[in-house]
Formats: structure tokens, sequence, C-alpha cells
């Protein structure tokens, strides 16, 4: 192999040297599910670099070897159960020619066959979403792939019981319903599959993870915004005067400032739905802080941390999702505020224009909502332009607090 004598020595806008090492799936979560580690160096100098790189490096390269998934058994073990396993499926499908037939694909295998087939009409945060259930499950068997036949019902209800513990009912749902799809999936395609869906028939309370978000009353916003630094109080303040989703306003690049009708406006072009690509009308008490953030983007996004966060869904709101939740911990404690978080600053917005009698039909342009389906809703709708929304957009205000 040759030899790299700076390996894991990268320059990214500036003349100093990090350290930057791509983080295996099982380490993830510990890495707040980045795929890279990155820290810098602190230094020019690419011999002084390198001195900070191997320390960096050696900790980096125990922890991996620590937390690195072992398998069960000695070879020979393994071996013989592969062999047992392999003699048993046989004998199940006898009458089966096994010269020219397709075997079912593992776990792994069958998530890639679904992006494939999908990749054309799902979006890319839609999709990440079944990588993520397929990590998420056999990271915690200490596995990196299962066959189908290795599952079964008691291995997901242990899983299920033990995630519980960590993550709401609603996430966990979600996963089962991934890989649920890809053991159907299976099941449609090949001979081998599993009979029976072992990712089906888990009853979850997910009603208690579906209650509406809480909004914060004004000593409560006023407490959590005074602990926020300076980027995120920016974020959360464009989320109060335009209703963004937080990926949404993450997202945002210099790009996305739009004039349309002589008003000013972010541009949304795609997010969590159909109805979300939309263009919002940027509220007058944004206007020096939307000029100053354009005047000091970030490789032309809006704020440092959305520019340097790269997901596999392609989502770039993880820190700011952190940083909020933090503050607002320390501002108000864990205890009853459990439903109040940055997405209730969208639902204040949308409050606010609603005790202002903002119709519900220019509501539903301005935040992304589904609109009517009838004719003559459509029709209405369409009349809506920049300047009549950027007039309801300004009747938010909050009094005391900005």
């Amino acid at each position: 192999m040759k030899y790299k004598p700076n390996a894991y020595l990268v320059k990214e806008n500036s003349s100093v040297y990090s350290v930057k090492v791509t983080i295996p799936p099982y380490m993830r979560s510990l890495f707040g599910n980045r795929t890279a580690f990155m820290r810098t160096t602190g230094t020019a100098d690419i011999r002084e670099a390198r001195i900070i790189r191997d320390k960096v490096m050696h900790e980096f390269f125990a922890l991996r070897d620590k937390l690195k998934p072992k398998p069960q058994g000695n070879c020979v073990d393994r071996v013989l159960v592969e062999l047992r396993s392999i003699n048993q499926h046989v004998s199940q499908n006898d009458g089966i020619n096994f010269a020219t037939a397709r075997v079912c694909p593992s776990l792994v295998q069958l998530r890639d066959e679904f992006i494939v087939q999908h990749s054309d009409r799902r979006k890319l945060s839609t999709l990440s979403k079944y990588i993520k259930a397929v990590e998420v499950f056999t990271a915690h068997f200490r596995r990196k792939d299962f066959q189908l036949q290795e599952i079964n019902r008691t291995m997901v209800t242990d899983w299920l019981d033990r995630a519980k513990q960590e993550k709401a009912s609603q996430t966990l749902a979600n996963y089962l319903g991934c890989l649920s799809q890809l053991v159907a999936l299976a099941q449609n395609r090949y001979h081998d599959a599993p009979k029976e869906n072992v990712f089906t028939g888990h009853k979850l309370d997910v009603r208690h993870d579906r209650e509406s978000y809480e909004p914060f009353t004004c000593d409560e916003l006023a407490k959590v915004l005074a602990l926020l630094d300076e980027e995120m109080k920016a974020v959360a303040t464009v989320a109060m005067f335009t209703g963004l989703r937080l990926n949404e306003i993450c997202s945002l690049q210099i790009s996305n400032i739009k004039t349309v009708e002589g008003v000013w406006c972010f541009e949304v072009t795609e997010g969590k739905t159909r109805n979300a690509a939309r263009l919002v009308p940027i509220h007058s008490r944004l206007t020096t802080l939307v000029k100053n953030l354009i005047q000091n983007n970030h490789n032309g996004f809006m704020f440092y941390h959305a520019s340097i966060t790269e997901r596999a869904d392609g989502k770039r709101s993880t820190w700011h999702t952190q940083r909020f939740t933090r503050a607002k911990r320390k501002a108000l404690g864990e205890k009853g505020t459990e439903r109040k978080v940055f997405h209730s600053l969208r639902g204040m917005f949308i409050s606010q224009l609603d005790r202002q009698g903002t119709p519900e039909d220019r509501v539903a342009l301005i935040v992304g909502h589904e609109r009517g389906t009838t004719e003559s809703f459509r029709t209405y709708s369409k009349g809506a332009g920049m300047k009549e929304l950027s007039e309801y957009v300004e009747l938010v205000s909050y009094e005391g607090i900005i």
C-alpha cells in the first residue's frame, strides 16, 4: 500500500489544516449521526499538523476498535451454523431447482434494491429513512447485515423494547414501516423469502406522539432566546416571522432570496410535503438581519453550521435542533415542556395569522400547507399576489420579546 504522509489532513476554506476521517456506521450515533469527524489542528504548518493528526487518529482508532462489532462464536461454529441453516432451507424448499433460482438478498441488499427501484419517484430524504431503519436495527445487534431468515419476531420485539427507552413510538413505527416494506419486496420477488413478515403486527401507541406541539408563553420564549447564540437566535427569529420549518431555514442560500412584485421573499424550493415549495414574504423586522446574513454568507449558505452539515438525507438542521433543545431545557427545565419545541414557533406564527383573520387559503400559501382541491378554491388561490401575502405576514408581532 502506498504511504500517504498527509492522510486524514484537509484544508477547507482556510489555510489551517484539519483532521477529517469517515465515521463507520456503527459509531455514527455517538457523533450526532454524522458521516465524518473533522477537527482543526489550529496550525498551517504541515509538520505540526501531522503530529496532531497522529494523536487524534490514535484515539479515534482505539475507539473504533473498541466499538467494532465482533462476530459471535469461533470460525468453526459459524461455518457449522451456516451449513446447518442451508441444509434446513433446502429441506423446507424441496422441489426448487437451486441451480437456476435467484436467492433472497440480505436486508442491506434489499434496502439497496428498494432504493434503486424508487430513486426516480421518491425524494432523497424519504429514501434515507430506509437506510436509517436498517442501520438502527442492525446496530442494535452489533451486526452489519442479516439474512432475512435469521430475523425472528422475538428479535424485533427485543429491539423495540430497548429502543423505546430512547426513541419516540412514532419514530419506531416509521422504522418498522420501512423494514416491513423491504420484507414485502422480498416476498413479492423471491421464492425463498420468509413467509412471515416479522416487522408487522407490532402495536405501538403513537397517539401520544401525535399530539400537537404547544406554544411558548412570551416569558418562556424570552428566556429561551436569551440563552441562544447569535446564529441560533437568528434562525429562531426567522422562524417566528415567517413560519418556515427548521430545515427550510437551514437550507436557505443567498440564491433563495427573491424579489417578486417588489416584495422581498424567501424561496423554498422543496420540503417536507409537496406543498412546501413556495415564496414567503420577508417580514420588515427581518430586513436588517437578512442583509447581514447575505453579506456574511458561508459558501452561499445563510448559516454557518448549516453549511458544514452533510447528511445522507440532505437535512442541515441537526446542530440547530440540538442547540435549541439544550437552551430550552436550561431555561425552562425538562418537565412539562416536552411538547414545546422549535416547531412550536411555526405554530405560533400560524396562530397569529389566524387571530388576525387571515383567510385559511392564504395561510396555507404562506406556510406550505395542503390547499383545497375544488376548482373554485384553486381559482381563488391563484389570485394571491406577493403584496397581499406580505400584508398578512406584517400582521405578526412579538411585543416585549423582539
